[in-house]
């Protein structure tokens, strides 16, 4: 089962009952553990992070996304957080989702990417499209031309992007993934181009964006959501990079209400 954890997040401000425990759980791999978090109960959705980062990015929608009945999972990436191994390429690691999501049971899931995540994320609806029931993408890379000066100048200033009471999990996590794999990461992102994938994606699709992101600019945003066939975009106004921490009772209303047309179009 794993050990249980307390959310830091302060919960729905509309007082619903919500699950504020997070269950932290591993799978063995062929070549090591993946590790991932899961708190909540009800239609299953997969949240992916970004680079550096871990399932801990997505703690602070856990709260008022469990108490409107999603059951959360959130892996760390091979090479980042707790799980073992080094980056992928795009493909290998929608390969790695899906592998995951068939680990644990899903036959069908709702799906959120965040920066780097939302590129993979949009990789394994163009490439699984009948697994994932509705998309999210929250401030994703694939748009090229981001210089990895650009990226590391922002790492080291993270008052520009990131909230100040989360730099403590922001550097435990990039310590934890260490200079190869950021550096490795950065350098493939920087060349990946996410506007072909996008084109294939039929999967209705949330395009989530901080109004103020100095990493990926919300013009990115705009192009993203222009190039998918059913797609809609949402700006936070006041949120960086990182709006599930900076807004995080926005974008998880965003995105329950989002998932919640797709239950109420099969019922």
């Amino acid at each position: 089962m794993g050990k249980r954890k307390l959310l830091r997040a302060k919960g729905p401000s509309k007082g619903h009952q919500t699950t504020r425990l997070v269950v932290s759980r591993q799978l063995k791999t062929g070549s090591g553990r993946v590790f991932y978090c899961e708190a909540g109960l009800g239609a299953p959705v997969v949240l992916i992070h970004g680079l550096g980062a871990s399932c801990r990015w997505w703690f602070e929608i856990f709260p008022e996304m469990t108490s409107a009945h999603f059951r959360l999972l959130a892996p760390d990436l091979p090479g980042f957080g707790r799980s073992t191994g080094s980056l992928l390429m795009m493909d290998q690691a929608a390969r790695a989702v899906i592998d995951f999501a068939d680990r644990v049971g899903l036959r069908q899931f709702f799906l959120g990417g965040h920066s780097m995540g939302g590129a993979i994320a949009a990789q394994v609806a163009a490439d699984y499209g009948t697994r994932v029931r509705r998309l999210v993408l929250i401030d994703s890379a694939g748009i090229p031309g981001i210089g990895v000066a650009r990226v590391l100048g922002r790492l080291v200033q993270p008052w520009s992007w990131c909230p100040p009471y989360f730099y403590k999990t922001l550097i435990s996590d990039m310590v934890r993934a260490g200079p190869r794999n950021l550096l490795s990461s950065m350098k493939y992102l920087r060349v990946f181009d996410i506007r072909p994938t996008l084109r294939r994606i039929k999967t209705p699709t949330l395009v989530i964006w901080g109004a103020r992101d100095s990493l990926t600019p919300v013009d990115h945003g705009h192009q993203i959501a222009s190039l998918l066939s059913d797609a809609r975009l949402e700006i936070v106004a006041g949120a960086r990079h990182i709006p599930m921490v900076r807004d995080a009772e926005t974008v998880a209303r965003l995105m329950i209400d989002f998932y919640k047309q797709d239950l109420k179009e099969r019922r």
